[in-house]
C-alpha cells in the first residue's frame, strides 16, 4: 500500500480531481505497475535477508563430515545477524510505511477509495507476477525434457528466473 502513496503525485490527483473523482483504470495503469515493481524490489532484498538455507545446508555438510566446530558456530551467528538484521529492517519499515498510509488517508480523504482500489490491484498483481515469470522456465525444462535432454533450452530456463 505504501508504494502506492510514494506514487500518487500532483499530476495524478489533478487527473483525479478533473473526472470528479471517479476511478479510471486506464489512468492508474502506469502508478500501479510502479508499485509493484519497486514492491517486488524490496521484496527480493528482503528473501536475501530472511533466506538461511545455503547456510543451513553449509552446517549440515560440516556437521557431517565433522568438521570444525568453531566453524558451525560461526555460521550459526551469521545466521542470528542476518535475522536479526532482517527482523530490524521489517519492523522499521513497517512502522514508517504505517504512518505514511495513515498521513495519506488522512490528508486525502477523497483519494481513498481510488488508493484502496490501486493498492488491491496492485497486490493481485504482485501475486500472479511469480506464476507467470515461472511459467516460462517450466515450459522450456518440459520441452528440453520432451526434445531428448536439449541443453540449449534448459540453460535458457535457468537464466529467465533471475528477471
Amino acid at each position: 500500500m505504501t508504494m502506492n502513496v510514494f506514487f500518487f503525485s500532483d499530476s495524478s490527483m489533478h487527473k483525479i480531481y478533473l473526472s470528479y473523482g471517479k476511478y479510471d483504470f486506464i489512468q492508474q495503469i502506469p502508478q500501479i505497475l510502479y508499485s509493484t515493481i519497486v514492491s517486488q524490489i524490496i521484496e527480493v532484498f528482503l528473501c536475501y535477508l530472511s533466506m538461511t538455507d545455503t547456510l543451513i545446508y553449509e552446517i549440515k555438510d560440516l556437521a557431517i563430515e565433522k568438521k570444525n566446530i568453531n566453524v558451525i558456530k560461526q555460521t550459526f551467528d551469521r545466521i542470528n545477524r542476518k535475522l536479526i538484521i532482517y527482523w530490524i529492517i521489517t519492523f522499521i519499515c513497517f512502522l514508517v510505511y504505517w504512518y505514511i498510509v495513515a498521513v495519506f488517508c488522512a490528508v486525502y480523504e477523497n483519494t481513498q477509495i481510488i488508493f484502496i482500489k490501486d493498492s488491491l490491484i496492485s497486490s493481485v498483481t504482485g501475486y500472479i507476477y511469480p506464476f507467470i515469470l515461472y511459467i516460462f522456465p517450466a515450459s522450456f525444462r518440459k520441452c528440453s525434457i520432451r526434445c531428448k535432454n536439449n541443453k540449449c533450452l534448459y540453460k535458457f530456463s535457468e537464466i529467465i528466473p533471475f528477471f
